[in-house]
């Protein structure tokens, strides 16, 4: 019971210390920063913080530079500090795979058991937290040849958390110069995944989605539909 009385009133600490434009600051000398509420002042002992995500880390006395109280933008999102910031340039590179769903081309179509991998990079820009403007570029194996797709990308964040849900949408033209016999031609996609913080700088990414790509073998009509899967890191 008393530890439940005890997380109940650090919570409430914590909730708060969050409200107010002031937060607690401990300065390590090994040149890390804590920010949250402190709930055990510096002693012999050492002194405890809880951070804006709740977790309670002890410090003793040799660890610690300083200790202050600073202000700090009403904001919660910015100030939880393990939250991919979603601001500036951005780069996403995944590793994918696509299974054929429908038929192939439109004259004598053939049922899709088509796949294939792909390694992807898009290089983007978030214009606010919540939409960010990319190209992309990658190539893609389907067997017997490869194409590379170059194309444009939209994703939405309706809110950024460390578990963070997005939806996308993609445009371009698939190359298909790797393999003379093979000619490529419009793609576009469309999905969502989740986005998990691992720090303000990089996060895990995966999604799932639906792509179309144009294409033509010699001179078979080789159009086809697609479910893709993908993982990677947001940096």
């Amino acid at each position: 019971m008393r530890t439940i009385l005890l997380t109940c009133f650090m919570t409430l600490m914590a909730v708060a210390a969050f409200g107010q434009d002031k937060m607690d600051v401990i300065y390590l000398k090994n040149g890390q920063v804590i920010k949250g509420s402190i709930i055990k002042p510096m002693d012999a002992d050492g002194v405890q913080i809880m951070t804006t995500e709740s977790d309670v880390y002890t410090f003793s006395p040799d660890e610690v530079r300083r200790i202050v109280r600073e202000e700090v933008p009403h904001d919660n999102l910015k100030n939880k500090i393990i939250v991919h910031d979603g601001e500036g340039f951005t780069n996403i590179t995944t590793l994918g795979y696509g299974f054929g769903i429908g038929t192939i081309g439109d004259e004598r179509a053939m049922n899709n058991d088509e796949d294939y991998f792909a390694i992807h990079t898009v290089n983007g820009y978030h214009i606010n937290r919540s939409v960010s403007l990319g190209l992309g570029v990658g190539v893609e194996w389907y067997g017997d040849y490869e194409l590379v797709p170059l194309y444009a990308d939209v994703r939405y964040y309706p809110t950024l958390t460390e578990w963070a849900p997005f939806f996308y949408g993609d445009l371009g033209y698939g190359l298909g110069f790797l393999d003379e016999a093979t000619e490529g031609g419009i793609m576009f996609g469309i999905g969502g995944g989740i986005q998990r913080s691992v720090n303000p700088n990089m996060a895990y990414v995966a999604s799932f989605g639906y792509r179309y790509q144009e294409n033509t073998l010699g001179t078979r009509n080789a159009d086809a539909h697609f479910l893709q899967f993908s993982v990677g890191l947001k940096f």
